[in-house]
């Protein structure tokens, strides 16, 4: 017989453990060899073992991780709506550089940038492809369905921090806040998996494709390009200046995405579905007890202590 809910402290702990695994095997792997060192991060540190978790506990993966069809014509809106909310993710990750520039040196994320086009694709592969699967089905596909046994919708916001944290990165941790905010309420409005598959997929593949311009772009024009030091470094007023004229375009790209956000929410009609499921789930949360809760989530507090030890150590 299926296991029918989570048990959120079992999920907490498999939380932290992965968070561990990635940061001593993932990160051992990846200063051998960044390509190969992030496939065994997605797949062998993330992804099977999650597989694997779901199989021991009796889950119905295909429940779980909301495998259900995507419309092609959200598929499409999910697609223009994560190139719309590009902007917007920048624009937090280079508030969040501007408050660490006041107080210490930015240092270059360590995201590899292709020098060839067979290493575009490779990368586009690792960096979107894979990671836009593997993540997504851990966060939004587990995670989310976890969390919202519990909390209803604010599994939402709940799991985009738990994203956030998960880069163990100070400097971006707004942007994948962000993005997992809008891919976590694509898949709640679509109950399909695959709304933040395709959102993680553009949005890396995005990233991914516009160093690989830059790339060559300079090498065409003999434009220095290379890691940035602390010397070549904009000043905080030029940092401000760039989020003003940043912020103006993220504010009218968020509106457009809100709008194509609006259009998938009408044709799912779900509104009275998510009020009766939002009631459920309050009803349910009431009936631990605060030592219980505690101790329920005293796995992510160890992860939150372990970021906040990582951050200090970076900067």
């Amino acid at each position: 017989m299926r296991s029918e809910r989570f048990n959120i402290l079992e999920v907490n702990l498999f939380y932290l453990v992965i968070a561990i695994l990635l940061l001593t095997f993932g990160g051992y792997f990846q200063k051998l060899n960044i390509k190969t060192g992030l496939l065994i991060t997605e797949y062998v540190i993330v992804l099977f073992p999650l597989l694997i978790f779901l199989k021991l506990r009796n889950k119905d993966i295909k429940k779980v991780l909301r495998l259900n069809r995507l419309r092609i014509k959200h598929a499409f809106l999910i697609i223009v709506i994560t190139l719309f909310m590009y902007p917007v993710a920048v624009f937090f990750n280079l508030l969040m550089m501007i408050i660490i520039r006041s107080f210490s040196v930015i240092k270059p994320l360590p995201i590899p940038t292709a020098d060839s086009f067979h290493e575009y694709i490779g990368l586009f592969f690792i960096i979107a492809i894979s990671a836009g699967i593997c993540e997504e089905i851990f966060f939004r596909g587990m995670l989310l369905s976890a969390y919202e046994e519990r909390f209803g919708k604010k599994a939402i916001v709940i799991t985009a921090f738990l994203f956030g944290i998960f880069h163990f990165n100070l400097q971006n941790l707004f942007g994948p806040v962000v993005l997992g905010l809008i891919f976590g309420y694509l898949v709640y409005l679509t109950d399909s998996i695959y709304a933040g598959i395709i959102g993680h997929i553009t949005n890396n593949g995005l990233a991914v494709t516009l160093a690989y311009m830059i790339r060559v772009l300079s090498s065409k024009f003999n434009l220095q390009s290379g890691a940035v030091s602390e010397n070549t470094m904009p000043n905080v007023a030029n940092m401000i200046g760039g989020l003003i004229f940043i912020g103006i375009v993220a504010l009218i790209m968020g509106i457009l995405a809100y709008l194509l956000i609006k259009v998938i929410r009408e044709d799912m009609k779900i509104d009275d579905v998510k009020n009766r499921c939002d009631e459920r789930y309050r009803i349910d949360a009431g009936i631990y007890s605060a030592k219980e809760r505690f101790v329920h989530y005293a796995p992510l507090i160890v992860v939150f202590l372990i970021y906040v030890f990582i951050c200090y150590i970076q900067f």
